[in-house]
């Protein structure tokens, strides 16, 4: 397709160039259609998918400092892996920031996701006026990019931070480079090479970038033999080939790229053509879209429709090939062969597993290709001549908002695990990843029957999924089954559970039955992949409290204040600053008070020991060891909060949320030694539950466990 104009093409296109001078509320029209669709993601939460490794349990960036940051500039980092082995460094960074500035809450992380989309909005406006495309072209072309559904993935998915930011610097870098081709002045040639690092280091996906820029200098019809007079792709190449050595590099030290998942290259060649016309059908009906896309079995239907899909994708390349040797490189081979070359990198060509078929995020720089040219037949359509045209530019604005409407519905399916993979299993019912997440959710909220028919759901889909086996420990722990729950991670174990998931479980499992330096061994096997998992150091020194190992559990603990984040380093400096008893508490005081947030922990695993496992014994013994520490470590917080106006790093609310957790300890406690019929000692510590927290008194009147107390003065006194 050659982009030429007519005369009324042109007079329009004059007209239209006064016009958008004039009227800069046309950009903030631009502004707002990039913001408005994705509005549901600013309220959105972390995903239990990939989330973790990025930011929630990424402990590596919950400190900012010159180390860390060093660290995860490193192909093999020392605080912990790798995100899913894609070196990322730029985006971890990015993110590192935003955890500095609000810690673990997902709306700075969601609005900057959203404020780059609207930058790159921008960014291909201005790469289509370097295209030589008039401003309506372009202005509708960042308009269709600014609103399509395929983009919420990438928006409103924290973890695709990676993708908005390498979209960033990749088309600031096309802008330049163009800009230098220009000009000619060599500090935008600088730039861009500058700006095409950075988009490698925010994700390797932009490997592509000299394949793309020869791309652009033929659609300006600027030839090949350029290149080799003054070949500007050399540095380009030179780090898109450095790039590509690091990915699989770190692709195959993770166990990304696998014999098993990659398949013969004529089958990844089949299932790539077939990509490129889902995508092609999804640019212009993106409805029906699924974060989850499986793979098909393999049926005689599935071969049929790839071996149609490769002929289709040879057929076309060929066309135009043929069409560009003859008539030049125009709109509709540019627009075709960018597409193809960006997708590369996430095509079924590179060998990158067959875990999932396809992805909507992969569109995000590919789908740029594409957008221009339905951008370039809507322009041409409402410029042609008649009296209609105001009916053309009707219905191309309800496109824009029907696709607008799509991109908002979808951003609400993004919102929380659970609506995100109830979506994904209304388009894919045996989804194992969906009924999994499904399950982890309803397990969180205590729905445990509905977790196990999701669990049972998942097995018989996959009954080799190493996840589904420990969310089935998980289970069996939550209702006390600790037989079952040691058979189930077994069962993960032996299908190579990582540590990362199932460390933690274990170190329970090991605890409860009295094997406490077992679960210090289990602890230790998450710390060896993940150095900077502060709070895994914490529990690791509680356990050696229970074997009296108090020399370890300080060595733990220290290490654990030591990669804790900012936030958390300042309780020990507050409570150093304005406790005036501080000097004269023993270490492991000072410790448990300055990671007080480590109560919380083990507080809740107190009482599973109680109500799930059933166990008085053991837990008693737990009550004790957290009144014997946090008692004191608590008092600590109350003498600083009482003596200063300075602002402390902990909300009152949360401390007396902390204050009413050791009441119900001391009230657990009461309620067992009750049970066993020592009622002097019960009511001793109920005294102190109550004192702690006067709303415990209700629990004390009406508690079964309690009854044998009731004909006691000192009961009779106590809830007065």
């Amino acid at each position: 397709m050659e982009v030429q104009l007519s005369k009324t093409d042109k007079k329009d296109r004059n007209e239209a160039g006064r016009n958008f001078r004039g009227m800069p509320w046309m950009l903030l029209a631009l502004a707002l259609l990039a913001f408005i669709p994705y509005l549901p993601a600013l309220r959105a939460d972390f995903l239990d998918w990939d989330d973790p490794y990025y930011v929630t349990h990424n402990f590596r960036i919950h400190q900012f400092s010159p180390a860390t940051v060093a660290d995860i500039f490193r192909l093999e980092p020392q605080l912990g892996p790798i995100p899913n082995g894609q070196y990322t460094p730029l985006t971890e960074l990015t993110l590192m920031i935003e955890h500095r500035l609000v810690g673990l809450s997902p709306w700075l992380f969601h609005l900057n996701n959203l404020l780059i989309h609207v930058a790159n909005v921008f960014l291909v406006y201005l790469l289509m006026r370097k295209l030589r495309a008039d401003h309506l072209w372009a202005w509708l072309t960042a308009v269709l990019f600014a609103v399509h559904p395929l983009h919420v993935e990438s928006v409103a998915w924290i973890s695709e931070r990676k993708d908005v930011l390498c979209a960033l610097f990749y088309l600031i870098t096309m802008v330049l480079y163009l800009h230098f081709r220009d000009t000619q002045r060599i500090r935008y040639f600088a730039a861009a090479v500058f700006s095409g690092l950075l988009a490698l280091l925010s994700k390797p996906m932009a490997v592509t970038l000299p394949a793309v820029l020869v791309l652009c200098d033929l659609y300006l019809k600027r030839p090949l033999s350029e290149q080799w007079k003054k070949p500007w792709m050399i540095p380009f190449a030179g780090l898109s080939l450095l790039f590509v050595a690091i990915t699989l590099r770190t692709h195959t030290g993770y166990g990304i790229i696998r014999g098993g998942e990659v398949g013969n290259i004529f089958q990844n060649v089949m299932m790539a053509c077939w990509n490129f016309f889902w995508f092609v059908g999804k640019t212009v009906w993106p409805a029906s879209l699924s974060a989850y896309v499986p793979v098909p079995s393999t049926t005689p239907a599935t071969f049929a429709a790839y071996l149609l899909s490769l002929f289709g994708v040879m057929a076309l390349v060929t066309g135009l090939g043929f069409y560009s040797w003859r008539r030049g490189f125009r709109l509709l081979p540019f627009a075709v062969f960018f597409f193809i070359a960006a997708l590369l990198p996430v095509s079924r060509l590179v060998p990158i597993g067959i875990r999932y078929m396809v992805a909507d995020r992969f569109f995000y720089i590919p789908g740029i290709g594409f957008l221009m040219l339905m951008a370039y037949g809507l322009v041409h359509w409402i410029r042609s001549p008649g009296v209609l045209r105001a009916l053309r530019v009707t219905v191309v604005a309800l496109l824009v908002l029907f696709w607008g409407v799509l991109s908002f519905a979808q951003s609400r399916v993004w919102q929380t695990s659970e609506t995100l993979w109830a979506h994904v299993l209304k388009r894919v019912p045996d989804a194992s990843v969906a009924l999994n997440g499904l399950a982890l959710a309803s397990l969180d909220e205590g729905r445990l029957d509905q977790s196990d028919t999701f669990l049972e759901q998942s097995l018989r889909a996959n009954p080799d999924f190493e996840e589904t086996w420990a969310l089935r420990a998980r289970l069996a722990y939550r209702k006390g089954d600790l037989p079952a729950a040691r058979r189930y991670l077994a069962e993960a174990e032996a299908r190579n559970l990582s540590p990362l998931l199932g460390a933690d479980i274990k170190a329970k499992l090991l605890s409860l039955s009295g094997d406490h330096r077992g679960a210090i061994l289990a602890l230790g096997s998450y710390v060896e992949v993940v150095p900077a998992g502060y709070w895994f150091y914490y529990s690791m020194a509680w356990e050696a409290l229970h074997i009296g190992e108090v020399e370890k559990a300080i060595a733990c603990m220290e290490k654990a204040q030591a990669l804790a984040s900012v936030q958390q380093s300042a309780l020990g400096r507050y409570l150093a600053q304005n406790d005036p008893e501080w000097l004269q508490q023993p270490v492991l005081v000072r410790h448990w008070a300055a990671g007080i947030d480590a109560f919380r922990n083990i507080y809740e695993f107190s009482r599973e020991i109680h109500f799930w496992a059933k166990d008085e014994d053991r837990a008693l013994r737990e009550y004790d060891l957290i009144l014997t520490h946090f008692e004191d470590a608590l008092a600590c917080w109350r003498r600083a909060a009482a003596v200063t106006t300075a602002e402390c790093p902990i909300p009152s609310a949360e401390l007396k949320n902390f204050d009413r957790k050791l009441g119900i300890v001391f009230y657990n406690k009461g309620c067992i030694l009750a049970k066993a019929g020592m009622e002097d000692a019960a009511l001793a510590v109920l005294a102190k539950a109550v004192q702690l927290d006067s709303r415990l008194k209700t629990n004390v009147m009406a508690d079964a466990d309690l009854s044998s107390l009731r004909q006691r003065f000192e009961y009779q006194e106590m809830i007065l």
